[in-house]
C-alpha cells in the first residue's frame, strides 16, 4: 500500500511538473507579441515611407493622399532621392509633389547595396522639398521629430493592445 501510495504521488508531481506555469505562458507569448508588433509586412523601403509620411505631414490634407508616382534616383556616392506625386484628397483636391534626400552612408559596397541600392544610404533625410520649396534645415529637424515620435507612440500602443489581449486570453484560459 505504501509502495502503491509512493507512485501515485509520484505520478502527480511529474504531472505537475509537465504543466508549464501561467507567468511562463504569458512571458513567451508577449514576447512572440513584442517580435511579431514592429513587422508590418509592407515591402516599401523606410526612406520611402518615411518620406511618404512627412508629405502627408506638410499637404495638411484633411483626407488621406492619393500617391500617383515615385522614383528613386541615385547621385553616387553623394546622395539618393526619393521623389513623390501625389494627388489630395477631398476638400482640398490637387495635386503635389515632394522629394527627400538622403546621404550615402556606407563604408564600403556590398552584394546588399547591388540588390537594394538605397540600403547604401541614410534612413533620415538632410534635404526635403515639398511643392517646389526647400524646407530649412529646422523645418525638417522639427518634421522628422515629430514622425518618429508618433512612429514610436504607435509601437508602444500596438504593444500595449498586445499585451492586453494577451492578458485577455490568458484570464480566459484560467477561468475554464
Amino acid at each position: 500500500m505504501i509502495l502503491l501510495r509512493h507512485r501515485h504521488e509520484t505520478e502527480s508531481d511529474n504531472m505537475k511538473n509537465t504543466r508549464m506555469p501561467v507567468k511562463t505562458v504569458v512571458a513567451v507569448l508577449a514576447l512572440g507579441v513584442v517580435f511579431t508588433a514592429g513587422c508590418s509586412g509592407s515591402r516599401e523601403d523606410v526612406r520611402v515611407t518615411l518620406c511618404k509620411n512627412l508629405t502627408t505631414a506638410l499637404s495638411g490634407a484633411s483626407g488621406e493622399l492619393e500617391w500617383t508616382g515615385g522614383e528613386n534616383t541615385f547621385n553616387r556616392p553623394a546622395y539618393a532621392i526619393t521623389s513623390l506625386s501625389f494627388n489630395r484628397a477631398g476638400g482640398d483636391a490637387g495635386t503635389g509633389k515632394s522629394a527627400c534626400y538622403f546621404a550615402y552612408d556606407a563604408v564600403e559596397e556590398t552584394a546588399q547595396m547591388l540588390a537594394d541600392p538605397l540600403s547604401a544610404y541614410a534612413t533620415l533625410p538632410f534635404r526635403m522639398d515639398f511643392d517646389g520649396h526647400t524646407l530649412g534645415d529646422g523645418e525638417l529637424l522639427r518634421l522628422v521629430n515629430a514622425e518618429q515620435v508618433r512612429l514610436g507612440r504607435k509601437a508602444v500602443d500596438t504593444l500595449r493592445k498586445g499585451a492586453e489581449d494577451m492578458a485577455d486570453k490568458v484570464r480566459a484560459g484560467i477561468g475554464q
